[in-house]
Formats: structure tokens, sequence, C-alpha cells
């Protein structure tokens, strides 16, 4: 009687099995997505990061700098004298402040097609017994750059030793700072400002 149970229980079974494997069909296809869910409330806000390193000083501005072109020299008395002078440069008004800007003059010498020297003026040319210098002189509608030269000993020279001069006006909102632009060369001004 007990292995006749068995014998059912166990057909019973395998009917059963063999009716679930048979049934089993294909996937259905996916269904449509559903609508997302409500946002959740934001977050409260993080502490503030640490300030980060100061980055490095710019480089100087140069939209303001005024500089002229190389101007030939042409001082106004001809043959040799004891001074002479030729004008620079007339500005108009606001080109330049005598009390706030810097004002560069330069002389160049071409010593060979190839070789050029400049100095920045006053200069002496102490073999010929030479000085170079530069006034500026105010008027109502601006002010005049002029190039003087004198000798030293009170004889008459023909001034050649440069072959022309040029300036440059630093204003006084750039020129505001530590540096002593005087003390500088005229290759450094020239790559600091970007003057061509």
């Amino acid at each position: 009687m007990k292995a006749m149970k068995n014998v059912i229980k166990y057909a019973a079974i395998m009917v059963l099995s063999v009716f679930i494997f048979s049934c089993e069909g294909e996937d259905g296809a996916i269904g449509p997505q559903g609508e997302p869910g409500i946002q959740g409330e934001q977050g409260p806000q993080g502490q503030q990061g640490e300030q980060g390193e100061q980055g490095e000083q710019g480089e100087t501005g140069t939209a303001n700098v005024i500089y002229s072109e190389w101007i030939a020299r042409d001082f106004e008395t001809g043959g040799a004298a004891e001074t002479n002078t030729q004008l620079l440069a007339t500005l108009g008004v606001g080109e330049f402040d005598l009390a706030e800007d810097v004002l560069l003059v330069y002389g160049r010498r071409e010593v060979n097609v190839i070789v050029s020297e400049v100095y920045q003026l006053p200069f002496v040319f102490a073999s010929q017994d030479e000085y170079y210098g530069f006034q500026v002189s105010n008027f109502a509608g601006g002010a005049s750059l002029r190039i003087e030269v004198s000798t030293l000993d009170g004889g008459t020279n023909l001034f050649t030793f440069f072959d022309d001069f040029r300036f440059v006006i630093i204003p006084g909102g750039v020129a505001r700072s530590s540096i002593d632009y005087s003390a500088m060369s005229y290759e450094e001004i020239v790559k600091l400002f970007n003057i061509k």
C-alpha cells in the first residue's frame, strides 16, 4: 500500500512537471516606460571651499603707451655750433602730463649696416665734449618736445653722434609701480611694452 502511494506520488510529480514545461511560451513585449518619479528636495548647500592660490601677475598693459617712430637728426642751425636744438614732437592736450607720465627719449647711431647702438638721453659723448638732452615745454594747446645739444668745452660741433631719435611716453596709470623705467635698457623697454 505504501509502495502504491509512492508510485502515485511520483507519477503525479512527473505529470505536473511535463505540464509546467510544456506551457512555457515566448517572452512578452517590453511594456511602455513609466512616468518619472517626483523630484526630491534639494539638499543643503555645502561649505565654501578654501580660496585658491593667487595667480601670477599679468603683463604690463601697453594700450596707452605712446611712442614715436625713429625721427632723423635735423638740427635747426646749419654748420658747427656751440648749442643746437631740434623739435622732436608737438604733443596735444592729454597726450603728456609732465607731473604724472614717464618720458623716455633715445638716440640711435648706426655703427655699420647691421649694428646700431641706442642710448637713453640725457647722454654725454665724452670724446667730443657733447651733451645730448631734451626739454619739454608746455603751452596752451599741449607741449613740445625738443632735443637740445651743447658742447661742454665751449667749442663748435656738428653734433652728428646720433642719426635719429625717438620718444616713449608711459602714462601715469601704467607707470604707477615700483619699477624705475629710466633704469631699464632700451631693449627691456621695447620688450616690456611691445614697441615695434
